[in-house]
């Protein structure tokens, strides 16, 4: 692992160190190079981030921009194409980087993510309003579009109502309203003329949408709409932007027409008066409260209730169903079109679990790299510590994370383009995909949201002790991807319906009935021999042949569908088996990322070049084997009665033997050796700029220990607070507020300390018998 120079002699004399080891430079030196441009603060100051105090910087810290250094410039291919590949999504990637350097040399946004963290939740509720004008104002500067603007706001790490309404309210009304509806209320919302929030959830139902309990009943007297919260449960709860901010909301709720429910539909509510934002008659709502870890705490997710507030019949989004007028209920091409506005979300949250881990992983390379600890047992003196990078306990975990990052990204892109072609087709009339992209969408919604969230927590645990530090750059990251396991669908219960929809598939398959896609033609296992023809690999190399990866991860899902369906036969009812469908949606989920993410690379392997190509399908392999590794007893154990596959026999040898499963152990291992090498160029084809990542460790220069040292000698609390008199501004302008450079640093001495702990000294030592002491010790 000559990348990592990890303290051998061998490797350290290809380092960026002198042959002993030493780092280039003068160790001695007191003098510090600011740790990026300067940037504006409060009333026109200049803020320059960098270690004031004159202190030696010692062989430790001067080598780590050295050893990242070295490690970039062992590149084997060009980061920059991978990240212009995967980089194109919303908007051009030159236009990305334009905005993020934007809002890095922005007055309030250059140093947003630190203060944010000093902020309590009524101060960040306040700021992320200011944030929302303030970008909107920077927007027009600027001449962002649309896309543009969506893109700053993601940026930013903070869940603002301004957020919500680009990512849940306008799309609703684009994807379910009619072209009148489009017209009417898309343009205003486009426009920033009106705000709004998407309300679904209830106080006591959530992913079961046909539960909802809020009332849309049609008044054929007034031609309108009568929505209702008929009970307590029936308050909407949770919506972004509607506890204090939204104008408008889009509601979900049971139509009741003469009587008669249709199961609930859209509707297009005005809530707040746009001129002095008092809520409408009939409505109450506010904030639900903080969220767990502080996460969110600039959207004001709310609670809402209605009191029969009537809107016009046409407020009802009719792209797909409608009511004419008298009550004529006119229904949709599918019962399952009114699920649009959620597919959509869960189509877009996929690639999004991989760029929120790219995150975490690449900070945990970084650092990881130029974190040195100690020496091999046979090192000489004087040779420099390993990079904890280099130890197998470390790397083992973070190189599949790596892996991973990538295949969520590109299976995501796939989800997309799958999600525009129902659309597409939808708008048609054709329903033929729909079942399928509510199969691959809730499977993968399910398994990569989880699986990113543990792997962001796993990278912050690597990074050790400095890692639970909020410069470490995780104290958003993984709040923020906390709530994707619950919201649009838990994922136990998106796991059921994928269950249920391979049990379909299987029965089709039987009628001939089936639409199969390359993530469901496993499936034909289950009843037709041979329709997976396997030969268990017997040696790591026979392992990275992505057949046998592949096709053991086909009938891996086959063989627990087998199970489920086994169970089904002996008379167990299905609302019995949600814990059964969990293997089998995790199984599936591995299958259409696995897919799907080999086929990403494949297809545009030539954009890539070939060099990057073939470590991006060195990584599709490592994803393929860890995923196989995961769940290995469907592989390796005989099937028990009425659970063999087509051709096989109860009791009949497993599909994996002994052999197979020590080679596949050894596949892993040297797989993750060969990626290592290459570990931070692939971090760096992710594209992520310090701003964007907001961490100390995870810097791309390296310089580790000085950071740190600069965010703790500025620390707000080692300082006295500016009054807002002094400075200009007002207060909140001025909390968080970071002091480089200023005189005394290291000797502040809190009020708080004289007014509280002083007297609570002073009190006890006059109680006690042997009578007052000095500072120093002695007695008086």
């Amino acid at each position: 692992m000559p990348a990592l120079h990890n303290g051998s002699s061998s490797a350290s004399s290809s380092a960026s160190t002198s042959g002993q080891g030493k780092p280039q430079g003068d160790p001695s030196s007191t003098t510090y190079k600011p740790l990026g441009t300067p940037k504006r603060g409060p009333a026109g100051s200049t803020v320059v981030q960098q270690v004031t105090l004159p202190i030696p910087i010692g062989p430790v810290a001067l080598s780590t921009a050295q050893d990242i250094e070295h490690a970039r410039s062992s590149a084997q291919f060009d980061p920059a194409r991978i990240e212009e590949i995967i980089r194109d999504g919303r908007i051009d990637n030159d236009s990305r980087r334009k905005i993020i350097a934007a809002l890095d040399k922005d007055e309030v946004f250059g140093d947003w993510k630190k203060r944010v963290l000093h902020l309590n939740r009524e101060q960040v509720m306040a700021v992320s309003h200011k944030a929302c004008r303030r970008l909107l104002d920077l927007a027009e500067r600027e001449d962002w579009d649309t896309q543009e603007i969506i893109e700053a706001a993601i940026s930013l790490d903070l869940q603002s109502p301004i957020t919500i309404h680009w990512v849940a309210f306008v799309p609703v009304i684009m994807s379910q309203g009619n072209s009148e509806q489009v017209e009417r209320w898309g343009g205003r919302a486009m426009n920033h003329e009106i705000l709004g929030a998407y309300l679904q959830t209830e106080l006591g139902h959530g992913t079961n949408v046909q539960g909802l309990e809020t009332l849309a009943t049609y008044d054929e007297a007034s031609d309108s709409f009568d929505i209702h919260s008929p009970t307590l449960t029936s308050t909407k709860w949770w919506a972004g932007g509607s506890g204090l901010t939204c104008t408008h909301g889009i509601v979900q709720a049971q139509l009741i027409i003469k009587g008669k429910r249709y199961g609930p539909h859209l509707f297009f509510v005005p809530m707040r008066s746009l001129e002095t934002h008092e809520k409408l008659p009939g409505i109450v709502a506010g904030d639900i409260g903080p969220k767990t870890y502080g996460a969110f705490g600039g959207l004001d997710n709310g609670w809402v209730r209605f009191d029969h507030v009537k809107i016009p019949r046409d407020n009802m989004l009719g792209k797909h169903a409608h009511v004419k007028k008298g009550g004529e209920y006119v229904k949709p091409p599918s019962d399952k079109l009114s699920y649009g506005g959620m597919i959509f979300i869960r189509s877009q949250m996929i690639d999004r679990t991989g760029w929120m881990l790219s995150r975490g992983i690449t900070i945990a390379t970084r650092y990881s790299l130029v974190r040195r600890q100690f020496r091999d047992p046979d090192a000489k003196e004087g040779e420099i510590e390993r990079s904890v990078l280099s130890y197998p306990s470390l790397n083992r975990r973070l190189m599949p994370l790596l892996a991973k990052s990538f295949a969520y990204i590109i299976a995501g892109r796939r989800m997309r383009v799958l999600y525009e072609d129902m659309a597409a087709q939808l708008e048609a009339g054709d329903t033929t995909m729909l079942a399928d992209v509510h199969v691959a969408s809730s499977s993968l919604k399910a398994y990569c949201t989880k699986q990113s969230l543990d792997g962001i927590e796993e990278c912050r645990q690597a990074l050790g002790g400095h890692g639970f530090l909020a410069y470490a750059g995780f104290s958003s990251l993984f709040p923020d991807q906390a709530p994707t396991v619950t919201y649009e669908g838990d994922n136990y219960v998106l796991m059921q319906q994928v269950g249920r929809a391979m049990l379909k598939i299987t029965n089709e398959l039987k009628t001939g009935s089936a639409n199969v896609t390359n993530t469901t033609d496993f499936l034909r296992a289950l009843d037709t021999p041979n329709a997976i023809p396997y030969k268990a690999p017997q040696t790591a190399a026979e392992w990275q042949q992505p057949s046998a990866w592949r096709d053991a991860l086909r009938l891996r899902c086959a063989r627990r569908v087998a199970d489920l369906r086994a169970e089904v036969a002996g008379g167990r009812r299905f609302v019995e088996l949600s814990w059964d469908c969990v293997e089998v949606a995790k199984s599936h989920g591995e299958v259409v990322v696995d897919a799907w993410f080999s086929e990403g690379v494949a297809n545009d392997s030539e954009a890539y070049g070939p060099e990057a190509a073939a470590w991006l399908h060195k990584l599709v392999a490592l994803h393929g084997l860890v995923a196989v590794a995961r769940d290995l007893s469907p592989l390796v154990l005989p099937a028990g009665p009425g659970r063999a596959l087509a051709g096989g026999s109860e009791g009949s040898a497993p599909i994996l033997g002994p052999q197979s499963v020590l080679a596949l152990e050894t596949a892993i291992r040297q797989s993750v050796e060969e990626i290592l090498t290459q570990a931070v160029p692939l971090t760096d084809a992710f594209g992520w700029s310090d701003w964007e990542l907001g961490s100390a460790l995870g810097r791309k220069d390296g310089r580790v220990y000085e950071a740190l040292m600069a965010e703790a000698e500025a620390n707000p609390l080692n300082h006295p607070t500016p009054t807002p008199s002094s400075e200009g501004g007002d207060e909140l302008d001025h909390v968080g507020r970071y002091s480089y450079g200023r005189p005394g640093t290291g000797k502040f001495v809190s009020e708080t300390f004289r007014t509280e702990l002083k007297p609570l000294f002073e009190a006890a030592a006059n109680r006690s018998t042997s009578g007052p002491i000095k500072g120093d010790g002695s007695k008086l």
